[in-house]
């Protein structure tokens, strides 16, 4: 999520990014579904949902983007060894952090092998899988530039994650049940990852001209609304609730690839992005992915207590989502300044 030479409007870019992946895992709806009186939080959680459901693709796309081609041809050795202790060290470090907690809420009870199983899975907390996704697509990331300048190889490697959604979709029409561990499978974010490699090898050399930032923008607004359809349609066909409000579908993933098109089309118009709270946000973006879930485990236990708040969800995930991000960051700076940035961030990530 990070690089070495910072760009204010890719740290915009991912500030916004992280502040929906914390929205994501604030309050849900699902639980006001069959409430007389606030089954409004519902459908507004469904549609809302929607309007936020591009984060893990961005990032995975932004992942590859900024892969040193030149580094990954020369010593691919090198650059998965790299790569792989800034992913795994730290990883492994907050799954045991997460696992911990779960041990101490269920009474110390250990079961060594469901723990050791979670964490594997990137089970230990929710957003852990976005790294055993990111595991799997960095050590492929040799052969996949290879892919790149291959004609029917590039071919092939796009059709990778439509064939793995047509499965996904038949599998749980017929048994209205997904997959297992569908989000932590590669071919489920692949299209992100190599279409990252890909531009980032291709684009340089293509001849472009300048897009419309204002149409770029109706095509956001035109896959939004086709992301909303979808979501009820698939409610309508019984699909599980989780699929249908989810990252991963259909809509989802062409309204995904629209931001993205809008985020490629605003750089280069050379629109400058200042210093802003959000621009902070994404240089602290990777910190807050670990911590964030944390605070929101506790700020759950607070807040379910107040029922005036609990019964309203936007101000619920308002004040979630506000006081999650405050006190993550807070917790980043503290760290670092205890354990030094060195030694915070190879441990930590942060």
């Amino acid at each position: 999520m990070k690089t070495k030479v910072k760009d204010s409007y890719f740290e915009l870019i991912r500030g916004i990014c992280i502040i929906c992946v914390v929205l994501i895992h604030c309050q849900n709806g699902i639980q006001y579904k069959d409430d007389a009186l606030y089954s409004w939080n519902y459908d507004y959680w469904l549609i809302f949902r929607q309007f936020y459901n591009f984060p893990v693709a961005i990032f995975v796309f932004l992942t590859a983007y900024f892969t040193d081609i030149t580094k990954v041809i020369e010593k691919p050795r090198g650059y998965l060894s790299k790569r792989g202790k800034r992913l795994i060290i730290p990883f492994l470090v907050w799954s045991l952090f997460y696992s911990a907690i779960t041990v101490v809420k269920q009474g110390f009870h250990v079961d060594i092998i469901k723990i050791g199983l979670s964490i594997i899975e990137g089970k230990a907390s929710t957003p852990l899988y976005y790294i055993v996704v990111l595991i799997q697509l960095v050590l492929i990331t040799p052969w996949l530039i290879k892919c790149v300048k291959s004609k029917y190889l590039n071919i092939m490697a796009f059709l990778i994650t439509p064939v793995w959604l047509i499965i996904m979709y038949s599998f749980t029409y017929l048994t209205k049940q997904q997959i297992p561990h569908y989000e932590t499978v590669f071919p489920t974010w692949f299209v992100f990852y190599y279409l990252g490699l890909y531009i980032k090898i291709k684009v340089p050399v293509i001849r472009k001209k300048q897009r419309s930032i204002a149409q770029a923008s109706i095509i956001v607004v035109a896959a939004l609304v086709f992301s909303i359809i979808e979501c009820y349609l698939m409610l309508y066909l019984d699909f599980p609730v989780g699929f249908a409000s989810s990252q991963i579908k259909v809509s989802s993933f062409v309204y995904s690839l629209s931001i993205l098109n809008l985020i490629l089309v605003i750089k280069e118009n050379h629109i400058k992005t200042k210093e802003s709270i959000v621009t902070k946000l994404g240089n602290y973006s990777y910190g807050i992915f670990y911590v964030h879930c944390f605070w929101l485990l506790i700020l759950s236990k607070s807040m379910s207590y107040i029922p005036v708040i609990y019964n309203l969800l936007p101000i619920y995930q308002l004040i979630e989502l506000s006081t999650a991000l405050a006190l993550s960051t807070l917790s980043i700076i503290i760290t670092n300044n205890i354990m030094g940035k060195k030694l915070s961030s190879k441990l930590l990530g942060f």
